[in-house]
């Protein structure tokens, strides 16, 4: 049987995330590659770059309200940090098993004051006032889906500027030719060079944007969800075994397994 106390050495603060910042590099390291073979100066447009830029800031403003705007900004740095482990808002829900289990209503209100997570904070409130398992499957699951309903408004946003990067950039391209048309009898060789420029480098400004900046961001985003959610369920497993009377080294047991990794689950490869 597992013990009721998670081990001291699980409770680690959240780090950087390694492949946020080696991603980040890697593409700095690519477009400082294809500057060097081609210069610098060959892939910098102004005309394109304010126009590729500049339509998608202006589409994001039509498309999303600020606060949609800010908190997307903010979720933005998350990418970089991995989640806090949920070994830490276990511990807290196991102390307030314990004190639970044994009527130690005082001790039981002192564990749910240094409760983290607001999430456990609410469940473990409702197990403590005696409510309904239906009431607070009701009132958790909602929680769940006000996170997951707002997280997706972020993650499309990146989603939505993905597909809307490559479509200014076409945008600039045609501003381009349509330059290059209109002074097709008269244009120098210069002229005819520099709107070809904004019609190909805003497409590569576009195809960048999307692919190396807006797309992955989204992606991580989405993992990120999925990891809250997951943790956010097995939080709400050991809130409701609470609440039905299971002792502290039961809720302890199923947490441990609900929270164990596994590489196939078929075939049982740790």
């Amino acid at each position: 049987m597992a013990s009721a106390k998670p081990k001291a050495a699980g409770h680690r603060p959240a780090g950087v995330m390694i492949s946020t910042v080696l991603g980040v590099a890697g593409a700095v390291g690519l477009l400082a590659y294809i500057g060097a073979e081609h210069g610098v100066q060959v892939l910098w447009n102004p005309t394109g770059a304010a126009i590729v830029g500049g339509g998608v800031a202006v589409a994001a403003l039509l498309a999303f309200r600020t606060s949609e705007l800010l908190s997307a900004l903010s979720a933005l740095l998350a990418i970089f940090r991995n989640d806090v482990p949920i070994n830490l808002d276990i511990a807290d829900l196991l102390e307030f098993a314990r004190c639970h289990h044994r009527a130690q209503v005082r001790e039981a209100e002192a564990v749910l004051g240094r409760v983290r997570s607001p999430f456990l904070r609410l469940g473990l409130q409702l197990v403590a006032d005696g409510a309904p398992v239906n009431d607070i499957l009701h009132v958790m699951n909602w929680r769940i889906q006000k996170l997951v309903e707002r997280e997706a408004v972020e993650t499309k946003l990146f989603r939505t500027l993905a597909g809307l990067a490559p479509a200014f950039g076409l945008l600039a391209t045609l501003v381009g030719l349509i330059g290059l048309m209109a002074g097709l009898g008269t244009a120098s060789v210069g002229e005819v060079g520099a709107h070809m420029s904004v019609a190909l480098v805003a497409t590569f400004y576009g195809v960048v944007l999307a692919n190396v900046v807006f797309k992955p961001i989204a992606i991580k985003m989405e993992q990120r969800t999925a990891r809250r959610v997951g943790n956010l369920n097995v939080l709400l497993e050991g809130i409701l075994l609470v609440r039905l009377g299971r002792s502290p080294t039961v809720v302890a047991d199923a947490l441990a397994e609900f929270t164990r990794e596994r590489r196939d689950e078929l075939h049982g490869t740790p």
